[in-house]
């Protein structure tokens, strides 16, 4: 079957137009795939999060420990909000654990989980301002274990500072979502 010239000055258009739909197939396919790797991450997550509640109810802090350890090998895509924030709530957690070890190598371990948390921060959010709440725990055990009257104080002005930086988050986001104006800062 021979093809006439007005057919065959439609071709490139016909080629493009088809690889243009292959190509938006082939992109619909891979952000498909790209979805349900995200849903298969956070569902591990999930997962070994709550392998670590039953490895603590059975007082297996080390075991627990592990679990929360794995969740933060879990390479979210960069730009994941999502795998930020189960990494951030992991970096809280894993934080609390060691701290519970007690003693001074446990928080500095703990301080270690919540440095790595701000820095893989890249907004503010609930989860960013919780590890700021952890971080005063860390700092309020701290002065509890401390002696000496002027270290305690001076790890109680710390944890005060990390609750003023969460509550400044809390209260940025709240402005944020209810669109509220700037308030004033209160101390």
């Amino acid at each position: 079957m021979k093809l006439t010239r007005a057919r065959r000055g439609n071709s490139p258009l016909l080629l493009l137009l088809v690889l243009l739909l292959s190509t938006t197939c082939n992109r619909d396919d891979l952000s498909g795939r790209a979805d349900e790797a995200m849903l298969l991450m956070l569902s591990e997550a999930r997962a070994l999060q709550r392998r670590a509640d039953l490895h603590l109810l059975d007082g297996e802090l080390a075991a627990a420990i592990a679990d929360v350890r794995e969740v933060l090998a879990i390479r979210f895509p960069p730009s994941s909000i999502e795998g930020e924030e189960t990494l951030l709530d992991a970096h809280g957690r894993l934080a609390r654990l060691l701290l519970s070890q007690g003693g001074e190598d446990a928080e500095r371990q703990a301080l270690v989980q919540i440095e790595a948390g701000r820095k893989l921060a890249t907004r503010d959010s609930f989860f960013r301002a919780h590890l700021e709440s952890v971080a005063a725990e860390i700092y309020e055990a701290r002065a509890k274990r401390q002696s000496d009257p002027t270290a305690a104080k001076e790890s109680r002005k710390e944890a005060l500072r990390a609750l003023e930086r969460a509550i400044a988050i809390d209260r940025h986001l709240q402005r944020v979502l209810l669109s509220l104006p700037d308030l004033p800062e209160e101390h």
